[in-house]
């Protein structure tokens, strides 16, 4: 079952270590919970004892014990390999540090250091470096096996960026505790000035003073005259709106717009205005057309027109006689024309001319008769 396990999700800085308690090769138990609170750890799982790679990062993590040790980190190895073989290992390479054994490779699960390499299912070559609150301070993905010493002590020491950071956070930390704490003395101050005597009296003082002059005659005269007034007057604006002889005339105003709009003039010439308006911002410079050309024709007719009016009859009835292509402009101007002298048809009436006329060629023949008579 143990070769059919995979890594787990990869544990990263600021996560909590996975706690354990493993048998060393002193056979002697080692928890990580012994550590808290005494500095950091360093927990580096390796694949097998004495092996190439596992013996440089064994040798590199001995030869800068002195250095770790100085930094407060203490060096834990742990390897699916019994104690017998680390006690073999650690001899040979004169190795300071504890070698703990992790048979049935629990602790690597937890890591998430179990699973598939080059050589089959096993231990993934990693280190962890577990602060003294017990969280992860800095995980070391690929190990630098002949100086993972110098890895570690250069984890340790903080980045310009991060002494700027964290210089600036005590700073403004500091500054907030100033804000904090001179704004607790300022409230003090305040609420021990608020119950001094002098304070109380003269706030006593001010209230005192503000009721004398409330209950002044004059001044709640005046208040109660103010009050009166504008009672009286949202009264007289109610009893104006509920007069009979005021309704009536908001009623009949109302029904005059009502009827003017209902006319038939006032509707033709709205209609006419909203006409001119569209056709003035929809034609532009445009020549008129149609109806309103026809109206321009008929307002700006030619000076000539108007003479024709004193035309005999005869000229008037020939005139329609003429096939001329202008003919239809001149029917539409006569009957303009006449629409407009239609109150006057005296003209007309006039014609006892051809009576006249009849009377003055019969009179030759009176003598014709009287010649005959006298033969």
């Amino acid at each position: 079952m143990a070769e059919e396990m995979h890594a787990s999700t990869p544990l990263v800085a600021g996560a909590p270590a996975p706690s354990f308690t493993l048998p060393g090769r002193s056979g002697n138990s080692v928890s990580l919970a012994d550590f808290a609170g005494k500095g950091h750890v360093l927990v580096y799982f390796y694949p097998k004892d004495d092996t190439p790679g596992c013996t440089k990062e064994a040798c590199s993590l001995r030869d800068g014990f002195g250095g770790l040790r100085e930094a407060g980190v203490t060096v834990l190895g742990i390897s699916p390999d019994d104690a017998d073989s680390h006690n073999a290992f650690a001899g040979k390479y004169s190795l300071p540090f504890e070698l703990l054994t992790d048979a049935d490779h629990a602790v690597h699960e937890a890591y998430g250091v179990w699973g598939k390499t080059a050589w089959g299912v096993g231990t993934i070559r990693k280190s962890f470096l577990v602060g003294p609150d017990g969280n992860l301070v800095h995980v070391f993905e690929k190990v630098d096996v002949a100086n993972h010493a110098d890895e570690v002590l250069a984890a340790l020491k903080p980045s310009p960026a991060a002494e700027a950071k964290a210089a600036v956070g005590a700073a403004v930390d500091a500054a907030g505790a100033a804000v904090t704490t001179a704004v607790k003395e300022a409230k003090k101050a305040v609420t021990g000035a608020m119950k001094s005597p002098e304070m109380k009296e003269a706030v006593a003082a001010a209230k005192q003073a503000v009721e004398d002059v409330r209950q002044q005659p004059a001044v709640k005269k005046a208040v109660a005259d103010a009050k009166h007034a504008v009672a009286g007057a949202r009264k007289a604006v109610a009893d104006v709106g509920k007069k009979p002889s005021v309704k009536k005339a908001v009623a009949k105003a109302k029904k005059a717009v009502a009827d003017a709009r209902k006319r038939p003039a006032v509707k033709k010439a709205v209609a006419s205005v909203k006409r001119a308006v569209a056709s003035a911002r929809t034609a532009g410079a445009k020549k008129p057309k149609g109806a309103l050309a026809k109206l321009l024709a008929l307002v700006t007719p030619k000076k000539a027109a108007p003479k024709k009016k004193a035309a005999p009859a005869m000229a008037r009835k020939a005139a329609p006689k003429k096939a001329t292509p202008a003919k239809a402009k001149k029917v539409v101007v006569r009957k303009a024309v006449v629409k407009k002298s239609a109150p006057k048809p005296k003209p007309a009436a006039k014609k006892p001319a051809p009576k006249k006329m009849v009377s003055r060629k019969a009179a030759p023949k009176k003598p014709a008769r009287k010649k005959a008579a006298r033969r």
